[in-house]
């Protein structure tokens, strides 16, 4: 393929476009994406036989987000690629549970010949412990017997005289068959009874007991077979121990299957032209880092081209937020990235989702356990891996304990029904149930409304300040509802409320004819019942709080009645009930603290933010490394 500079402004060459946006484009950028990085689009004209080398090269750059639409690889191949990797990665698994030793004399040659030979030790250890339990359980059996000499009993029968051995209930074993026949107590406690008969008879006596095979037993045998078992096992486990300090070789071979497998998917993702002579490339690159890619294109002298993402376009979406929101982004991601064109509402319900959370649990006490266990586990930087999940958790954890102040309680305890003479001047402070009850309303609507105002914000960026104008009625309808009805009385409100109204009917879709939305905005308005109805789905906030409360209350009050004076047995049960009851209420209560306001915030907040989801991560062809915590 010869390189040449196009001459018109599709394809760029050396001396072409390179990428950068002027001052006016960049301004208009930044306005458009909010917390989301812009992108550039890239596509690079390859001949099919520079493919490889150019898609090696763009691996080692590792910015370029490659689209692999036209991926036609065969379905059964990548099967078979992700079969082999969770293969290795589920060995990985299990041998990261030893304690690595020294690297053994003679490893393995290959990935594959620790695989079966990690195999075959598993197998040989689920063997193991099966043959283990059967040799406890014959233990178990004959320990009430003894050593029984199977010498003595062969010479017995060879002169007619047949030994049975029989167990039964305590209550069940009877006298009378002592004088019935040659009968001896081997052993005999309050719940069972082991004895001997001796019987001239093939066919032995019919009993109301069960009778034991024991010719062929040995205490000592079975002694021998659990000394021979716990060697065996213990050796076993020493070459595990040995194994595991080839964990590094598997990693590697899943480093090699991850970007084998990468690779091919590029590879083949390409869009072929002119009878597969040619292949084109479509990526993204961050604007932020388009300067260096395109100096990496200058110096390849490929053929190119640049432009901005239409709408139709799947873009992949790479967040930029502060070091507060960042760490909500596994929150966000439990239920979908943001589309490319519309706004990232992490830094938006961040500080929602903490003081909903401490609503939740309220509590001082729980509140602290969090912050500091939490706190003691990443310092300590046995997790390093779960850093800004923990930094997360000590944010909670101090949410639930300043709220548990603002109500005065502290591990169930209600303080502000105390008459301890220094918490009396600050008793006023703390808020009633009332209060938490309009708190919770309060809450949940300034939060809908701040998701409408998104709302209105997103569609006027996109598709222009008309399509805002029914999102903007919706909060000028409800804002003057709230003037004109109850405590605040005003005209001013009636006029909000009727300004909103027109807005919803007469806008609700700008594209369309004046009839139409008329029809449009009369059936928008039904989504008044579902606005009551995400309102009041902001009780369970006041809900929880107070049923963590009296839950703990509860707690408190069957420990404490269990305090008999001095006695140990009440104080033991008063522990035994403090730590079991205030240990499940914890669990319970956190649990249902986190659940709640993610379903808050994925129901009622981001369908009145009008939030659509369905991004695609940011994901840049680059060259993988496994990271392993210390």
């Amino acid at each position: 393929m010869q390189r040449r500079h196009q001459k018109d402004q599709t394809f760029s060459g050396r001396s072409g476009n390179t990428g950068e946006s002027n001052p006016e484009d960049r301004k208009k950028e930044k306005k458009q994406f909010i917390m989301i990085a812009p992108m550039l689009k890239y596509q690079l004209l390859v001949h099919h036989r520079e493919l490889s080398q150019v898609l090696n090269e763009l691996r080692k750059l590792g910015i370029a987000h490659i689209d692999t639409t036209w991926n036609d690889q065969d379905a059964a191949a990548k099967e078979d690629q992700l079969r082999n990797y969770r293969r290795l990665q589920e060995r990985y698994q299990w041998l990261s549970n030893f304690k690595a030793a020294d690297l053994p004399e003679n490893p393995p040659l290959n990935t594959e010949a620790l695989i079966i030979e990690t195999d075959q030790i598993r197998t040989r250890l689920s063997e193991l412990e099966k043959e283990t339990r059967e040799t406890r359980l014959r233990w178990k059996v004959l320990e009430p017997w003894g050593d029984i000499p199977a010498g003595r009993l062969q010479s017995l029968q060879e002169y007619g005289i047949y030994t049975y051995f029989f167990h039964c209930p305590a209550g069940s074993f009877q006298q009378d068959w002592k004088k019935e026949m040659a009968l001896e107590i081997i052993h005999e406690d309050k719940h069972q009874v082991h004895f001997v008969v001796l019987s001239d008879r093939l066919i032995p006596p019919s009993l109301n007991a069960s009778m034991l095979d024991l010719k062929d037993a040995s205490l000592q045998e079975l002694a021998i077979a659990q000394h021979q078992q716990q060697q065996e096992h213990r050796a076993l486990r020493e070459r595990l121990m040995t194994l595991a300090a080839c964990i590094p070789m598997l990693l590697a071979e899943m480093l090699r299957l991850e970007e084998e497998s990468e690779w091919e998917n590029v590879l083949n993702g390409t869009q072929v032209l002119a009878d597969g002579k040619l292949h084109l490339i479509h990526c993204w690159v961050p604007e932020n880092r388009s300067e260096l890619f395109v100096s990496f294109l200058n110096h390849s002298k490929l053929v190119w081209k640049v432009s901005r993402p239409t709408p139709d376009e799947s873009t992949p979406v790479l967040l930029q937020n502060d070091r507060f929101s960042r760490l909500f982004h596994p929150v966000g991601e439990l239920f979908s990235l943001p589309a490319y064109t519309e706004l990232d509402l992490t830094p938006f319900f961040a500080p929602f989702f903490t003081l909903f959370f401490g609503m939740c649990l309220g509590d001082v006490g729980y509140g602290l356990i969090i912050l500091l266990a939490l706190t003691v586990l990443k310092w300590s930087r046995r997790a390093p891996a779960l850093r800004n999940i923990l930094t997360l958790g000590q944010f909670l954890g101090t949410s639930a304990a300043v709220f548990g102040l603002l109500t005065g309680t502290v591990f169930g305890a209600d303080l502000s029904k105390h008459s301890a003479e220094w918490l009396v001047q600050w008793q006023t402070y703390f808020l009633s149930v009332d209060q938490l009850f309009n708190l919770s309303l309060s809450v949940g609507l300034i939060q809908i409304l701040f998701g409408m105002a998104l709302r209105v914000w997103n569609r006027s960026r996109l598709f222009g300040w008309l399509y805002g104008l029914s999102s903007l009625g919706w909060i000028l309808a409800i804002t003057g509802g709230l003037l004109s009805v109850g405590w605040n009385r005003q005209l001013s409100g009636m006029v909000l409320v009727i300004a909103g109204l027109a807005l919803i009917i007469f806008f609700s879709d700008p594209g369309k004819g004046l009839l139409s939305r008329f029809g449009l905005g009369l059936w928008d308005l039904y989504g008044v019942t579902g606005l009551f109805g995400d309102v009041l789905s902001y009780v369970r906030l006041f809900a929880l709080g107070l049923s963590s409360g009296i839950l703990g209350f509860v707690v408190n009050n069957i420990a404490f009645s269990l305090l008999d004076g001095r006695s140990v047995i009440g104080i033991l049960f008063f522990v035994i009930i403090l730590l079991f009851g205030h240990g499940l209420n914890f669990a319970i209560s956190t649990l249902s603290a986190f659940v709640h306001p993610i379903r808050l915030t994925f129901v009622e907040f981001y369908k009145n933010a009008g939030f659509t989801g369905g991004g695609i991560q940011y994901n840049p062809f680059m060259k993988k490394h496994f990271k392993t915590e210390s």
